[in-house]
């Protein structure tokens, strides 16, 4: 009888549930979502930033306003969608301030 008892007991703990398992992958589950987020906003800025300087060139031809025209390069264009929004009013400052970005 105690043989079949210290065999019960020695198979239920050779069955252990994998508690490391499941808490790495709700880390992970977690970490998916919060990427997920940061990353939907980023794209959001970016977006926002280079229709921003789109939006800004066309109407400085417009208004024929040449002292705030942003040439659209391919610099101008990763500063705006990487800085998003703030990234455009930096060009607008360094343009009033004289640098001029190629």
């Amino acid at each position: 009888m105690v043989d079949a008892t210290v065999a019960t007991v020695a198979a239920l703990t050779a069955i252990a549930f994998p508690w490391e398992a499941l808490l790495f992958g709700l880390l992970l589950i977690i970490l998916a979502i919060v990427i997920i987020k940061v990353l939907k906003n980023l794209f959001a800025n970016a977006v926002m930033g280079v229709l921003a300087l789109l939006a800004l060139s066309i109407l400085a031809d417009w208004a024929k306003y040449p002292s705030v025209k942003i040439a659209i390069t391919l610099v101008t264009v990763i500063i705006s969608a990487l800085l998003g929004l703030a990234g455009v009013g930096l060009l607008i400052i360094l343009k009033l301030l004289g640098v001029t970005i190629q």
